[in-house]
């Protein structure tokens, strides 16, 4: 391994779970790489990872986008030469009555919640496939992919396909 320590790749890390994720693997001695669409929110994980001296880097992902996923990929091989750990993390709750939920804003919940995981796991397995030691990936989804609730029917469905996708 590049510098004798695991690769791990966290999704969503602006806030919330990404950001905590990215933060406790680096603090555990991976080398992680701490993905957001909007490289903006990056200041407050930046600022922890200065400060901790931890071996955290920012880099732009955005889930939706097939070129940014292949550049942020290319990226990291570039430098690491390997992906260890790939965290799914990248994602959000569109919540509200369906009636007043838009055919677009569902397609787009979809995109990120699922069509995002499928897009960013499939550019790193084949990575991991040629590595020695394989690899590991955590899909991060909720109970609303196991039981809905009211005003959830958007997110929830995204996450109900997740969960059946990663049963197959």
């Amino acid at each position: 391994m590049p510098n004798g320590r695991e690769v791990a790749v966290v999704t969503g890390s602006s806030s919330g779970i990404g950001y905590e994720t990215s933060l406790t693997l680096a603090r555990n001695g991976f080398y992680t790489y701490a993905t957001m669409r909007n490289i903006g929110k990056s200041v407050s994980i930046k600022q922890m990872a200065n400060k901790d001296a931890l071996p955290l880097k920012v880099i732009q992902l955005d889930v939706n986008d097939d070129l940014s996923v292949k550049n942020a990929i290319e990226e990291i091989i570039s430098e690491k030469e390997r992906i260890d750990i790939l965290v799914n993390n990248a994602g959000y709750g569109l919540i509200g009555p369906i009636e007043d939920i838009s055919l677009e804003e569902l397609k787009a919940q979809f995109e990120t919640n699922l069509f995002g995981v499928i897009r960013v796991t499939q550019a790193v397995l084949p990575i991991m496939r040629r590595q020695k030691e394989g690899g590991r990936i955590i899909n991060v989804s909720s109970i609303g992919g196991i039981v809905g609730y009211p005003f959830s029917a958007a997110y929830c469905s995204t996450k109900f396909a997740l969960e059946d996708y990663l049963n197959q």
